[in-house]
């Protein structure tokens, strides 16, 4: 799971939801952690679950800036972590942030009862939670709590990507993407116009050119907006608006570079997908919690103002001993 995620939060990313959210949680999410935030007393120790790019870590931040309360925030990640969020965002001295790739939520290096707070946001769930929820306990100090943002398997968010997972298994793309290499090897070294000139006369290269044409609509057709979202349509611009002068070893070097971004964009979507929570696996995590040392658990659904569905929201608290 982790190199494809590693390389996702490399492009700088803050949330899960890639290109759709270019900034920080907002919305009924920030209402919701600002609540959460707002029981933190000074000198806070929180652990973040799954922190991607430190999306939470950065809210917590923001939350603080104008208050004299002074805390820290550890968040780690099963995959590898880009800096450069937190480096370009603003500084709020009085909250320390760390985060720590390579960190799965099933072995935390953390002593026992090192913080106050964990919390996660569409994090968790990814993990075996038979095993990530008693970890969770055990760093937790007694009368600890624990709040969780969690994918619902009904929400407008799991739809969307499923909806565009749909899509980029569309078989068209991969024959898009191999009439391209066609191209490549058929339009052979171009130079200048007279090349351009030579390759519109070129047999196959017009029929390879017809058929993208031809798949291209036919994807729209299926879905307008997945195409523009999935990139497809901007690697196609971009190699015949950028790339036709490309040596053909540079072409083809490209085309692999898009079958493997978009292998990549399914198999993140495939994971987010899988991990969200229905009721059945809800229940599951309830009886998990049965059998650890928790003293509350509830559960509820997290909608906006339409009635749409957003997220689970699951809290409990750890037995003081």
């Amino acid at each position: 799971m982790t190199s494809h995620w590693s390389e996702y939060w490399k492009l700088g990313h803050v949330t899960s939801f890639g290109t759709d959210y270019k900034e920080n949680y907002t919305g009924h999410l920030k209402d919701l952690w600002s609540n959460v935030f707002s029981q933190f007393s000074s000198g806070f120790k929180v652990l973040d679950i799954a922190t991607g790019n430190g999306a939470l870590p950065l809210l917590i931040q923001d939350y603080f800036s104008k208050l004299s309360v002074e805390g820290e925030v550890i968040g780690v990640d099963n995959a590898d972590i880009n800096m450069t969020p937190l480096a370009y965002s603003h500084s709020n001295r009085n909250v320390i942030i760390e985060l720590l790739g390579n960190t799965p939520a099933e072995f935390l290096p953390f002593s026992d009862f090192e913080f106050d707070t964990v919390i996660s946001q569409f994090g968790i769930e990814y993990s075996d939670l038979v095993i990530s929820v008693p970890e969770v306990l055990r760093v937790l100090r007694g009368g600890g709590t624990f709040h969780a943002v969690i994918h619902h398997q009904k929400s407008v968010v799991i739809r969307y990507n499923s909806k565009l997972l749909s899509f980029l298994q569309c078989p068209e793309i991969e024959r898009v993407v191999f009439l391209l290499k066609m191209m490549a090897h058929d339009m052979g070294e171009m130079i200048d116009r007279q090349d351009l000139i030579r390759i519109k006369s070129c047999v196959k290269c017009e029929k390879s050119r017809i058929e993208i044409n031809t798949l291209l609509s036919k994807l729209a057709a299926y879905d307008e907006q997945s195409l523009s979202e999935s990139g497809v349509l901007n690697y196609v611009n971009d190699f015949f608006r950028n790339g036709l002068f490309w040596s053909v070893e540079k072409k083809l070097e490209y085309l692999v570079f898009v079958s493997e971004q978009i292998t990549v964009y399914r198999q993140r979507l495939t994971e987010l997908v899988a991990a969200s929570m229905s009721f059945e696996r809800i229940d599951s995590l309830k009886e998990i919690l049965s059998r650890n040392a928790v003293i509350t658990f509830s559960v509820e659904e997290v909608v906006n103002n339409t009635g749409d569905i957003l997220a689970w929201y699951v809290f409990f608290s750890k037995i003081s001993h």
